[in-house]
C-alpha cells in the first residue's frame, strides 16, 4: 500500500508519513484544566479541535483507521501529563457501543489508553459499556448532544482505584464524559477525572 498510496504529511504533504516533525511542531499544546460537570471534578485537554492539523489527525484515525495516529495522539498526552496520575489511578477509555466498533474495528480511546496505561504503569479498566448506539456526537446540534447520551452507559463492576480517569479524544459540550461519569457514580464516590487530546 505504501508503494501505491503511500503516506502524505496531512500538514505539508511530504510523503512517507501521516504527520512530519516540522508540522507536529507547530502543533500549539495548551494544557487546560476546565471545572465539572459534576460528577466530573476535572477535564484536561492538550490542543484545540480548531488547529487543522490536530482535527486532521483525529479524523485520520476515526475514520480512515491509520492507527499510527494514535502514537501521536498518546504521546501528546504523555509528554504534558507527566506528574498527572497517581498511583491506584484506573483508566477507562470511553466505550463505543458494539456495533459501532464492530463496523470502525476499533475504539481510538482504548489504542490510547493501552499506551498510557504502559508508561504510566496504570490498570485499564473496561467495565464501563455503552447500551445505546447513539448519533454520533458530530453530527448532533449544541442541544441534541446534551441529550443523545441520555443513560448510554452502564457500569458493570465494583471500583477499586481511588481516582477513576476518563479518556477520550475529543469533548466539545462534555456530555459524553459527563454521562459516562454519571453510570460510574452509582457504584462508587470516588473522583472522577476527564482528559481528552482535543476540545472543540
Amino acid at each position: 500500500m505504501d508503494a501505491i498510496a503511500p503516506l502524505r504529511c496531512l500538514g505539508c504533504k511530504r510523503i512517507g508519513m501521516i504527520a512530519c516533525a516540522d508540522c507536529l511542531a507547530k502543533v500549539k499544546i495548551e494544557l487546560k484544566a476546565t471545572p465539572g460537570p459534576e460528577p466530573i471534578q476535572t477535564t484536561v485537554t492538550v490542543a484545540n479541535f480548531d488547529e487543522p492539523l490536530v482535527q486532521k489527525l483525529i479524523h485520520a484515525l476515526k475514520y480512515d483507521g491509520i492507527f499510527s495516529v494514535s502514537d501521536i495522539l498518546a504521546e501528546w498526552l504523555i509528554s504534558n501529563l507527566q506528574n498527572f496520575f497517581v498511583p491506584d489511578d484506573e483508566l477507562i477509555p470511553i466505550p463505543l457501543h458494539p456495533t459501532r466498533q464492530r463496523e470502525r474495528g476499533f475504539n481510538q480511546s482504548e489504542l490510547m489508553a493501552k499506551k498510557l496505561s504502559r508508561e504510566f504503569n496504570i490498570p485499564t479498566n473496561q467495565n464501563l459499556k455503552r447500551i445505546r448506539n447513539t448519533k454520533p456526537q458530530v453530527e448532533c446540534t449544541g442541544e441534541e448532544r446534551r441529550t443523545n447520551l441520555k443513560e448510554a452507559f452502564v457500569y458493570q463492576s465494583d471500583i477499586n482505584a481511588k481516582r477513576i480517569i476518563l479518556l477520550d479524544d475529543v469533548t466539545t459540550t462534555g456530555s459524553t464524559f459527563l454521562e459516562a461519569a454519571l453510570a460510574i457514580r452509582k457504584f462508587s464516590q470516588v473522583p472522577i477525572i476527564g482528559i481528552t487530546v482535543a476540545r472543540g
